[in-house]
């Protein structure tokens, strides 16, 4: 890594603290919009809370978004969950950061996938992480048969969001 000037990091740090905001924001969306509704999965949300993680890996890196992600885990709990929905979010969020790492390090895998790829990769790999923890804390892999489903909630909310990115990306940051 390389160093940064003092004042590239107050920049990274505040626009750090900027998305984590966000994330906060779009996380409370979600606790707000009742999507149990249309999917049957307990604790199942619309994932709008990754647009700012996901933004925070390609503005600055992953390990800016592992911080931010960090937060958002941390925070979300405290506020809106119990220590199960910390242990479901943190390993769901792991495996993400997982996948967002090595993306990055491996740009090769990164190309054909765009914004929208990614965002779903990124559902499935974070519902993927939190079945993983839910196997493991409930003793049983009866939680599998979810599969099927998280795989086609994650196909289409991964897509809305990542076409919310592209938006940003495009119009937005001009980058």
């Amino acid at each position: 890594m390389k160093i940064l000037s003092s004042d590239k990091k107050v920049h990274r740090l505040a626009l750090d603290a900027a998305l984590l905001g966000l994330t906060l924001i779009l996380a409370f969306v979600e606790v707000l919009v009742p999507v149990t509704a249309w999917i049957p999965l307990p604790g199942f949300k619309l994932g709008l809370s990754n647009i700012g993680i996901l933004t925070a890996a390609y503005i600055c890196s992953p390990s800016d978004a592992a911080l931010v992600s960090l937060g958002k885990v941390v925070i979300t709990a405290l506020l809106f969950g119990n220590v199960t929905s910390f242990i479901f979010s943190a390993s769901g969020a792991a495996a993400v950061l997982i996948l967002l790492f090595l993306l990055r390090a491996l740009p090769i895998l990164e190309r054909p996938f765009g914004f929208v790829g990614i965002s779903v990769l990124c559902a499935v790999f974070h519902n993927m992480g939190q079945l993983g923890s839910a196997a493991f804390v409930m003793s049983t892999t009866a939680v599998f048969s979810y599969v099927p489903l998280l795989l086609a909630a994650s196909c289409l909310y991964g897509t809305v969001n990542g076409l919310i990115l592209n938006f940003i990306f495009q119009r937005r940051l001009k980058l």
